[in-house]
C-alpha cells in the first residue's frame, strides 16, 4: 500500500473522513479487519485512513463506502466535506 504523504498526513478532510469511517463501522458492528476485507485493503492501512494518515483516492473512498454499506456521498456529508 502506499505510505502516507507528509504533505497529506493530519489533513483536517482526511482526518474528518476518517472519523466518518471509523464512526460508520461502529455503528454496523464492524472490526477493522472485516471493513478492510470488504474493501480488498490491509487493516493496517485501515486503521491509517480512520486516523486520517491516508489521502485516500477516489476509487478506495468508493470501495470503503461500498464495504461500509452506504453511499460514498453519504460518507462525505458525514465527515462534512
Amino acid at each position: 500500500m502506499p505510505r502516507s504523504s507528509p504533505r497529506h498526513a493530519q489533513a483536517p478532510e482526511l482526518v474528518a473522513f476518517g472519523v466518518a469511517v471509523r464512526e460508520r463501522r461502529l455503528e454496523l458492528g464492524l472490526s477493522q479487519e472485516a471493513l478492510a476485507h470488504g474493501a480488498g485493503i490491509d487493516r493496517s492501512y485501515m486503521s491509517s485512513v480512520e486516523r486520517g494518515g491516508q489521502n485516500v483516492g477516489l476509487v478506495l473512498a468508493a470501495q470503503i463506502a461500498r464495504a461500509l454499506d452506504v453511499k460514498l456521498a453519504d460518507l462525505m456529508s458525514a465527515a462534512r466535506l
